[in-house]
């Protein structure tokens, strides 16, 4: 985001509340493993680049696939790990994890992790550097925080008529901005896996589109609602917020190549799916369906671990440091109560959107 903070900064404790993201990442890590296979060397040094890395365990696991498959091929060439993230990124974290006992460092004393501090909707890397390249659960955040008004909903795949256009407008320019940068770092024959939450058609649905999260970002907006009824939230604050992501299906992922002839030209889709994820697919907390509280203090966790940065920012921006604490402490006891109360009526489904690109 230009000038402004980024949608994931501040998150309370996301490494501990990502066991999804966690899931998601490993059950790609043997397509990364496959993909980082079929690179190349084509010098003395390999570069490789995780766009919007976050902290923690997760980020290594992103990578490690393709750090093995390089020093299983190449156990004389130096490797580089670009992670990518904003300046606000938990860095020491990151690359304690890196150097740890799980880490991909220990792999071979010629890696080298390298910080690249930004944002992956601006250059990341030198022109023609990056072997392969990986991105998990990020590309779904806009560049910056949408300005529209979104009565009866707080997410895209609710929105209706030129709010649902111009939204979808803007996450068409940031993912082909994405993939434009990309094509540029990229190095000739270097690939690029993109994976995040994504949409399937779904005729049953408001804009015949159904997305991961659903009933969970509606909850999200019930209590936000009951809130605005109690007069803890104003009506104007909710009635223009919305939360700054975009759920792809496989059609909106592949547009870009259809009308930017840069990108149709300079990479090969090796693969573009919309899938079920691998583990509780139809709710990811399902393993604790016979645990109430500790379900619902669990998706309050991970809901809380990626929307409380946004929610400062945004939704009650106009609040006090103290009144904003006050305000968020409510929300979430509430929608803890509303989770343990509805159960699996309020399931959190995914389906995964995976990308693969060769660069020509």
């Amino acid at each position: 985001m230009d000038d402004k903070r980024s949608p994931t900064e501040g998150m309370v404790d996301y490494a501990g509340n990502s066991l999804p993201q966690k899931h998601s990442i490993q059950s790609r890590a043997d397509d990364v493993r496959k993909m980082a296979d079929k690179v190349l060397a084509s010098s003395n040094e390999i570069h490789i680049a995780d766009y919007g890395c976050g902290t923690g365990a997760n980020a290594i696991l992103s990578v490690k696939p393709a750090v093995k498959s390089f020093t299983d091929r190449y156990p004389d060439r130096s490797i580089f790990v670009h992670h990518v993230d904003q300046a606000e990124n938990d860095w020491n974290t990151l690359f304690d994890c890196a150097a740890g006992q799980d880490g991909y460092a220990k792999l071979s004393s010629r890696i080298r992790p390298v910080a690249s501090v930004g944002s992956f909707f601006s250059m990341a890397a030198p022109t023609s550097s990056i072997d392969v390249g990986t991105s998990f659960g990020a590309s779904h955040w806009l560049s910056s925080q949408p300005v529209i008004s979104a009565k009866g909903t707080l997410w895209f795949a609710d929105l209706k008529g030129e709010a649902r256009l111009e939204l979808k407008e803007q996450a068409q320019r940031d993912w082909e901005t994405f993939l434009a940068l990309r094509l540029r770092e990229l190095r000739k024959d270097g690939r690029l896996m993109v994976s995040t939450l994504g949409a399937i058609p779904d005729t049953s649905e408001a804009n015949g589109i159904c997305s991961s999260g659903r009933h969970t970002y509606r909850a999200m907006y019930d209590v936000a609602e009951a809130m605005v009824n109690d007069g803890l939230i104003s009506e104007p604050a909710l009635r223009d917020f919305i939360m700054p992501i975009w759920f792809m299906s496989k059609e909106d992922a592949l547009e870009p190549f259809k009308r930017n002839m840069e990108l149709a030209d300079g990479f090969v889709i090796e693969r573009a799916e919309v899938a079920p994820a691998q583990q509780n697919p139809k709710d990811i907390f399902a393993d604790l369906i016979n645990a109430p509280q500790e379900y619902a203090a669990s998706y309050k966790g991970f809901v809380r671990s990626f929307t409380e940065s946004t929610f400062r920012q945004s939704l009650l921006r106009g609040e006090t440091n103290q009144a904003t604490e006050t305000l968020l402490n409510e929300f979430y006891d509430r929608f803890e109560a509303l989770i343990k109360e509805g159960m699996g009526k309020y399931a959190f489904e995914i389906w995964l959107l995976t990308i693969e690109l060769r660069k020509q």
